[in-house]
């Protein structure tokens, strides 16, 4: 993606639901997944990124079905965010 506009964020209690809502927010919307973290304690969370509206629709699907398999600890969407945060999440 040449421009990155958005960056969306979930953050799950276990593996199970981060790829349910990972999965799910793949299919639903044009997103890039950006990266999966493990933070300890269980907790891990996964980064996309794209056009404003796709990643918030993402973002909303993922909750729906990672809360569906286990449970969903928070997440956010970052609307034009400042490049030291792309850069942190880029590879």
């Amino acid at each position: 993606m040449a421009q990155v506009k958005s960056i969306g964020i979930l953050e799950t209690k276990g593996f199970t639901p981060l790829i349910e809502g990972a999965d799910a927010a793949l299919k639903a919307a044009n997103v890039d997944l950006v990266e999966w973290r493990q933070s300890g304690s269980g907790i891990v969370s996964f980064v996309i990124e794209g056009e404003v509206a796709a990643v918030r629709s993402a973002i909303d699907v993922a909750r729906t079905a990672a809360s569906s398999v286990g449970e969903v600890i928070s997440d956010m969407v970052i609307p034009r965010p400042v490049e030291v945060l792309k850069t942190t999440f880029k590879k």
